[in-house]
């Protein structure tokens, strides 16, 4: 995160539009569940050549039902054929010059020229299968059939990020449609759409990669957003990628001060002059549900008083409990009863020192989400559905508090232009996002995701209530449960 540059002249703005895509979900209460039936789901094959080849038959199988319900035309089969490769096998023909292994090596692609699809069967499936497991390899071929779709679609002129984010949206509707039983290799699972997460998590873009740059592919949140939908809304809306101008997506180039600390914010105050995250949060959350509470007609937001920092060797009281700082270091809630949010000082450093500023700006915002879920009745006990719409408020501050380019060069945020002038004086309300801060959030949510995930759902439906917060603001939120 960082501090805003703010112009001194107010702009009206009223609706972030960010050029590129993150896609508008019609379903915003996802929870998943086992595809019904009963009986035995079938398994991914463990023998690497078995699985590649189920996953191509089970792919090419989805398209030529699908192809026609969305394009005109039947659709036509991959005539260059399929070609894995390694270190001492020949190379895919991909053009008119000859290509070398370390070119392509741990990679997989379609070629047009040739329609062929092309993969590195030495290093990339195996390490694919190793650390995402199996199912990731079959997502692989997805992605790339996507491609040879919108060859065939004659939709190969759109930038890079768009044509990558629409074959990481056919990915996701293919996963569908294996999860609607129709797949004899396949079967879908809580664990494998997680898997799925921390695989696009781990090939996104490197944070501060600009949306118009021709390699971009997209960062975590956008490729995770992009799949998410095709999986909830089908490869219909996936065709509407390229015609659609009003598919925002976050990544943005650094700033020159944001490339300097990897746009990261430190964590507590420098002085009185040099406020950190944690007490900027305070003052720009607060700000944040004052407006989102009137703006939306939920009464009068009554002010979270504080973040304490529960330190190792200090005691703190939460709803009338004494708490060891020494027993809760990893602890974070919100207590009702003194009105004040808590966080371990061994959990901030840990997500600050992994992850980055806004792995721990986003488990703040989630306390004030709780302060705010309280404060209108909702049953949070009632889990994970609470825990999601949390995640849900919490994507709705980060786009208020997303960077809105100006005219003359700086940047301000949604936030900003929606506070009264006494607001304004806050320096809390200048705190924006930086490139890579909501895949930070992601990475925070596979950190504990097995760990928590029946309080706190699954890592994919995580990352979908946060992007539908981000993407479609506080209305969406109360389809987990009603808000106000």
């Amino acid at each position: 995160m960082s501090r805003a540059i703010l112009p001194t002249a107010l702009l009206a703005v009223t609706v972030l539009v960010v050029s590129a895509c993150a896609q508008e979900s019609s379903d915003h209460s996802l929870i998943v569940t086992s595809p019904g039936g009963g009986g035995d789901q079938p398994t991914a094959p463990d023998n690497l050549d078995d699985l590649v080849t189920a996953a191509l038959e089970d792919v090419q199988t989805f398209w030529r039902d699908t192809y026609p319900q969305i394009y005109s035309g039947p659709y036509e089969e991959i005539a260059g054929g399929f070609y894995p490769y390694g270190p001492d096998t020949e190379m895919p023909p991909c053009g008119p010059d000859p290509i070398s292994y370390e070119e392509i090596a741990n990679n997989a692609f379609y070629c047009p020229s040739d329609d062929l699809v092309a993969w590195d069967a030495a290093q990339l499936i195996p390490d694919l299968a190793n650390r995402f497991g199996n199912f990731t390899v079959g997502i692989v071929f997805a992605h790339e059939f996507g491609h040879a779709i919108q060859a065939r679609a004659g939709e190969m002129n759109s930038p890079t990020i768009i044509m990558e984010m629409q074959a990481d949206c056919f990915a996701g509707a293919w996963v569908r449609w294996i999860a609607e039983g129709n797949s004899d290799s396949f079967a879908v699972t809580e664990s494998e759409l997680d898997s799925s997460v921390a695989g696009m998590t781990d090939i996104r873009d490197l944070p501060g990669t600009g949306a118009d740059d021709p390699l971009a592919h997209g960062l975590a949140f956008d490729r995770v957003g992009s799949f998410g939908d095709g999986y909830e809304n089908g490869a219909a809306r996936c065709a509407e990628y390229p015609t659609d101008q009003d598919l925002p997506i976050v990544e943005i180039p650094f700033s020159e001060d944001e490339a300097a600390t990897g746009g990261n914010l430190h964590l507590d105050d420098n002085g009185p002059d040099d406020p950190g995250l944690l007490s900027l949060s305070v003052s720009n959350l607060n700000i944040f549900y004052d407006l989102l509470f009137e703006q939306a007609g939920l009464g009068t937001w009554q002010p979270v008083e504080d973040l304490e920092i529960i330190e190792p060797d200090s005691d703190i009281t939460c709803d009338g409990q004494d708490l060891s700082g020494g027993d809760y270091g990893l602890a974070s809630g919100y207590c009702e009863d003194e009105n004040v949010a808590v966080l371990g000082r061994e959990l901030t450093d840990d997500l600050n020192g992994e992850l980055g500023d806004f792995a721990v700006a986003a488990e703040i915002a989630r306390l004030w989400a709780r302060a705010a879920q309280l404060q209108l009745d909702v049953d949070v006990d009632q889990v994970p559905a609470s825990s999601l719409q949390a995640d849900c408020l919490t994507g709705v501050w980060a786009s208020a508090s997303f960077p809105i380019p100006q005219d003359d060069g700086t940047t301000t945020t949604q936030l900003y232009e929606e506070a009264d002038e006494t607001q304004r004086q806050d320096p809390g309300v200048s705190l924006q996002l930086s490139a890579g801060d909501l895949d930070e959030a992601i990475q925070g949510f596979l950190t504990f995701g097995n760990q928590l995930q029946e309080q706190t759902g699954t890592v994919f439906e995580r990352s979908s209530a946060l992007r539908d917060g981000f993407v479609d603001g506080v209305e969406t939120c109360s389809s987990f449960a009603p808000l106000g």
